[in-house]
């Protein structure tokens, strides 16, 4: 297949096109959805670029149903670039009204013709206009996991979990998510809170702010952000950094810490005074992370990079840049199954499998494990994920309590939000104390 950035380059090219070519792109290859969104051409802006994002975005978040609605259609499986066309025309009726699928169909087969050969533009046609009626027919009591576009054993895995809840949590992640700016206290201008743009809306969670389509992200949010004053983020990310409550003057070990978003609430958190070493695997992240970073660090505040995995991570690794193998407090935001944010980031239902949440849960407590050995007695950690299940929570904290090194440390306190009662992105979050013996 042809690189995004060379099928893209025409200027003909429209955004209904770019969201055709990013969807069979990810129908055919491993890359995530946002991975496939960076790699739209620098020239592919403004309305082209907005509808793209809308309309690829949309055929993953929808396309399961319309997966359920082909089967009825479809003798054999289309081919990846046939199928990404009904998967785009499919979101587009499901959001429109009836009066205009005729025209959405039109449209499809039309720009077709420059995507697909002449047999497969007539078997589009007959298709196309087979499907908003195949649509219709999806009942969400009858069939909630094709309704709500999500695979069968995930739906019966959360009914299992969360019994007459499941419903809504099916409901949440396929609702548009929210965009959230966080704006922190400035130790070196204090008139940038004063001059915050209109167009951002106060939440019911402190220092977070609904960014609405009123803001200019050149001229009100990117100077902010470039200042070091704002970071985007959903408010779920304060609970992990809250239960560390880092204080000023303490030395702190960020875990898998790429991009940075966590190690911004406990610079702050620590009033600009100590150290937050910052561990994540070599890769194209750390330069991310760096950015961030560097936006932190200050004569009172010592910000460094570990290249490492967490798993291998040993005194060496730290004595190499003369700093300290133990810490007042450890953050650990472990990798996992994603599915506390669904809503946020839609393919996660597309890349899940089954085995998945088991396989997060036994990594996720080998790193727990090795985390623990670089607090210090008395310290504490945190350990903390993006996932909504039992398996990657409350499970992997007993299992680790139940352990050698777990066997030296308590359970205080802990935070869970499920989307659906919370408002924001789901998460689980831990706090263990060394018991200083």
């Amino acid at each position: 297949m042809r690189s995004i950035k060379f099928s893209l380059s025409r200027k003909s090219t429209t955004g209904w096109d770019a969201a055709v070519h990013l969807t069979e792109a990810y129908l055919s290859g491993d890359r995530k959805a946002d991975q496939l969104l960076d790699e739209l051409p620098e020239e592919f802006i403004g309305d082209r670029r907005a509808a793209c994002q809308s309309l690829f975005l949309g055929a993953l978040r929808h396309g399961h149903r319309t997966r359920a609605a082909l089967k009825q259609l479809l003798r054999k499986k289309a081919k990846s670039g046939v199928e990404a066309i009904l998967l785009v025309s499919g979101y587009e009726i499901l959001e429109a009204d009836t009066e205009r699928h005729p025209k959405i169909i039109h449209h499809a087969v039309e720009r077709s013709k420059k995507l697909v050969n002449r047999f497969e533009q007539g078997f589009l046609n007959a298709v196309l206009r087979k499907l908003p009626s195949a649509l219709a027919q999806i009942d969400a009591t009858q069939s909630p996991a094709d309704y709500f576009s999500h695979p069968h054993w995930l739906v019966a895995h959360w009914e299992k979990e969360y019994g007459n809840d499941y419903p809504q949590l099916l409901q949440w992640n396929q609702s548009i998510p929210t965009t959230y700016l966080k704006l922190y206290p400035s130790t070196t201008d204090h008139g940038a809170q004063s001059a915050l743009p209109e167009g951002l809306e106060a939440t019911e969670w402190p220092q977070f702010y609904r960014i609405t389509p009123r803001v200019s992200w050149k001229d009100e949010l990117l100077p902010l952000l470039n200042r070091g004053n704002a970071y985007i983020k959903d408010p779920s990310t304060r609970l992990a950094p809250e239960l560390l409550a880092p204080q000023a003057g303490e030395s702190i070990l960020d875990l898998c810490a790429a991009p940075g978003g966590k190690a911004y609430d406990m610079a702050h958190a620590m009033n600009g005074q100590g150290q937050i070493v910052a561990v994540d695997l070599p890769g194209n992240r750390i330069a991310r992370l760096e950015e961030n970073l560097a936006t932190l660090r200050t004569e009172a505040l010592n910000c460094t990079i570990i290249e490492s995995d967490v798993l291998t991570l040993s005194a060496a690794d730290f004595e190499a840049q003369g700093l300290s193998t133990s810490y007042d407090a450890v953050m650990l935001d472990a990798p996992c199954s994603n599915t506390g944010v669904i809503q946020r980031r839609t393919d996660v239902k597309w890349r899940l499998r089954p085995k998945d949440i088991q396989q997060c849960a036994a990594l996720q407590l080998q790193l727990l494990q090795a985390s623990a050995g670089f607090v210090k007695t008395g310290g504490r950690i945190v350990y903390s994920t993006c996932s909504i299940e039992t398996a990657e929570n409350s499970k992997v904290i007993q299992g680790f309590l139940n352990s050698e090194i777990g066997q030296h440390f308590q359970l205080i306190d802990s935070a869970i939000s499920l989307p659906w009662k919370t408002g924001h992105d789901g998460a689980g979050a831990f706090l263990l104390q060394h018991k200083g013996q």
